[in-house]
């Protein structure tokens, strides 16, 4: 598993600097046999195609990290990345394009960054989100992330109609870099071709519930932000306010608790919502829904 951890490093460019963090700290883990056990032992349950119980993994991964004395973030990443080897197996058994894997285990390496950002560690902390990847229901297509859910509510438009329990695919957006809408809608036409065998015709409902599709993010960012066309994709039927910003983390990272005077101000997003906050204005959610003919956004 060490030469395999290694690798995948390599494979996925991780920083010279986090491929040592975690080859170290898989060496440190094996040093205490029970800790070891509790990692092992959870590859050889996934590599049986035993359904894992990702909840009470974190409180086992967590035992292990105190066990061991290695940080209980980077006993998830590890522990992430040597269930990737049997994944592998798994997409090409299925006949899953192999890109389809490396963009899905990219996600491992967004995390990756945003733990160090967040806590200075090497590692994810957290991998319960990382659960559809390893049951092979939540998929990285490019730029954006998609799995199939239930739709809540009702929505009508151009004489087709979503219903409550109806399939929809759900949206998700890494941290990678710019949301190009050239990139999205590449996206798009790739879960449509993914998940077509999920829906008897066209179009496809696509929902997505994020930061991203606050309505007054329309307030706060310029008209010509990525977010903003992001936004206009979507049907916002939904939305609400977040008194604890719960997801200014994603904007500021580990200074998101500061007062908004001593917000950091590096980059166009981060001087948009500092000068947001100071205005006493709130953040918060909204819940956007959009058919896709496989080729346009009706």
């Amino acid at each position: 598993m060490y030469d395999y951890i290694g690798a995948f490093c390599e494979e996925f460019a991780y920083p010279s600097e986090a491929k040592e963090a975690l080859l170290e700290g898989y060496k440190r883990l094996l040093e205490n046999k029970k800790a070891g056990d509790i990692y092992h032992n959870y590859i050889e349950m996934y590599s049986e195609d035993i359904l894992m119980d990702y909840n009470k993994a974190l409180v086992d991964l967590e035992n292990a990290a105190e066990l061991s004395g290695v940080n209980k973030y980077t006993v998830a990443l590890l522990l992430l990345i040597g269930l990737s080897k049997h994944l592998r197996k798994l997409y090409k058994n299925r006949g899953i394009h192999y890109q389809i894997y490396y963009d899905s285990m990219c996600d491992l390496k967004w995390k990756l960054f945003e733990c160090h950002r967040m806590h200075n560690v090497w590692g994810s902390f957290v991998f319960d989100w990382h659960a559809g990847f390893f049951r092979l229901e939540l998929f990285a297509l490019g730029r954006l992330q998609f799995e199939i859910i239930k739709f809540k509510g009702n929505y009508s438009k151009n004489g087709y109609s979503i219903c409550e329990g109806d399939a929809v695919i759900n949206v998700h957006i890494p941290s990678c870099g710019p949301l190009l809408h050239e990139d999205c809608m590449k996206s798009y036409v790739q879960a449509t071709e993914l998940f077509k065998d999920s829906f008897e015709k066209k179009p496809i409902p696509f929902v997505c519930y994020s930061w991203l599709l606050y309505p007054s993010n329309r307030e706060i960012l310029p008209k010509n932000s990525n977010i903003i066309t992001f936004m206009n994709d979507f049907d916002i039927i939904r939305s609400s306010d977040d008194e604890q910003g719960s997801d200014l983390w994603r904007i500021f990272y580990k200074d998101s608790h500061k007062k908004p005077e001593d917000l950091p101000r590096d980059t166009s997003l981060q001087r948009a919502y500092a000068d947001w906050l100071m205005q006493g204005n709130k953040v918060g959610m909204g819940y956007g829904i959009f058919l896709f003919d496989g080729e346009n956004i009706l």
